[in-house]
């Protein structure tokens, strides 16, 4: 059973929203996520977790509704504007990056700072000269470090939060 507190939002995302999920994730928010689950076991799951549902489904948006669920219905196409939708109906305090935070993009579970030395044999031989910080899961055991798709992701931040300051302005 996932740690949560009452100030930090835990999500259940829709399979149509892999992407979102991900970042989720890798900002540090327990974001539940499957590619191929029904409806049904995705409410009942959320249920019992007190997650709340994000989707792009109104008909799921709606079922989790009448079962007085939280959900957040995404309407916008653009990955910013989505993530804008879910910020603005949960208030996410968190929105920058930190390795010693974030969570698998994978399995959802917690990551930790780990020795570049016990893992080196699983690292190509650039990506070990070239970087110093490296996080495993607790689960999987995938290990991370803060390549290209961080960059990437430090760029969608930055974004959002840049709508983010415009909105308040």
């Amino acid at each position: 059973m996932p740690l949560k507190t009452e100030s930090e939002p835990i999500f259940f995302v829709d399979a149509m929203l892999g992407n979102i999920a991900r970042k989720l994730r890798l900002l540090g928010y327990d974001s539940q996520y499957f590619s191929d689950i029904d409806d049904e076991k995705l409410i009942d799951s959320a249920r019992k977790e007190k997650r709340i549902i994000i989707s792009k489904d109104e008909e799921l948006i709606k079922k989790a509704q009448k079962l007085g669920m939280r959900s957040i219905h995404i309407t916008r196409e653009e990955e910013v504007e989505e993530f804008l939708e879910i910020i603005n109906s949960v208030n996410l305090k968190r929105i920058q990056i930190n390795g010693n935070i974030a969570r698998c993009p994978k399995c959802n579970s917690l990551t930790e700072s780990v020795d570049k030395e016990i893992i080196k044999e699983r690292i190509p031989q650039g990506v070990l000269k070239s970087n110093d910080k490296f996080w495993i899961c607790k689960c999987c055991n995938q290990v991370y470090w803060e390549g290209t798709h961080i960059k990437n992701l430090q760029e969608f931040v930055g974004k959002v939060n840049e709508r983010l300051q415009q909105s308040i302005k």
